[in-house]
């Protein structure tokens, strides 16, 4: 039977097409939605995000609940355990030891082949982004700091032309980039940014530094200088998780009160000269 794009057909593949962009503007204002929630801190660290709950409460589909929450692990922003379900990221000192040992490997590759396909338009984009976390550190924004510090690795990841190295490493680092934009976030601890100026000034140089390697040396020595970074950020990015975790534990000790002598009689005759 032969078969006729009729008037009907046509019309029902233009209202599937308006029904599919209407799913996907909801979802993308859902995931900025979530991610508000999350930096503003009604989502806390740690949080299980319980599906079924969360789609009731927005009065959204649970599987375009899903598709935000799949996009907001991608960003780093929520973990999904197996077995557990799906919690707002919150990195322990074992988790950036395990990223770090990935990203160890992972990103002086992608380094090295990059390298090699550098053109001055390339390097004169990653010097942009380094200027522009420059600028960002003198007003204090650390949010801008952020975003073309993320900005500046991806390019490099991008110009390996290795998908599947690309894909790696957005999948590995992005809890590393979220963990400060969490950090800073209202919910979180109070944030002093006079505390990490110097390791922020020290980073923009590194950075500088890994972009000079990028443009003169040779492949095997990108690799080694970017190896040699990484591990420098590996110790600064461990301390900062380590005072967290200290602050955290710090604040989950219950104050112990003092005995209220009066109480019982054996205290009352404690009390007599």
């Amino acid at each position: 039977m032969e078969s006729r794009l009729t008037i009907q057909n046509i019309y029902s593949i233009i209202e599937y097409m308006i029904r599919a962009m209407k799913r996907g503007n909801m979802r993308s204002r859902l995931t900025d939605h979530l991610i508000e929630a999350i930096l503003h801190g009604e989502l806390r660290p740690g949080d299980r995000i319980v599906e079924g709950k969360l789609a009731r409460q927005l009065q959204v589909g649970q599987s375009t609940l899903r598709e935000a929450l799949q996009e907001l692990e991608h960003r780093g922003l929520v973990t999904k355990r197996e077995n557990r379900g799906t919690f707002v990221t919150k990195l322990t000192t074992k988790d950036v030891e395990g990223i770090y040992a990935v990203r160890l490997e992972l990103e002086p590759l992608a380094a090295s082949l990059a390298h090699s396909r550098l053109t001055p338009e390339h390097a004169a984009r990653l010097n942009h982004f380094v200027d522009m976390m420059e600028s960002a550190r003198l007003r204090r924004d650390l949010f801008e700091i952020l975003r073309n510090d993320l900005a500046f690795h991806q390019h490099i990841w991008k110009l390996s032309d290795n998908t599947a190295l690309e894909r790696a490493l957005n999948l590995v680092c992005a809890p590393l980039f979220a963990f400060y934009l969490l950090r800073i976030s209202s919910g979180a601890p109070a944030y002093d940014f006079n505390k990490d100026a110097y390791d922020f000034s020290r980073d923009n140089q590194e950075h500088y530094a890994l972009l000079q390697s990028l443009k003169k040396g040779a492949a095997e020595d990108v690799r080694q200088s970017f190896r040699e970074m990484i591990e420098g950020f590996r110790v600064r990015h461990l301390r900062h998780v380590q005072s967290v975790e200290s602050k955290r534990d710090a604040m989950a000790v219950p104050e112990i009160q003092p005995a209220r002598a009066a109480e019982t009689p054996a205290a009352k005759e404690d009390l007599i000269p």
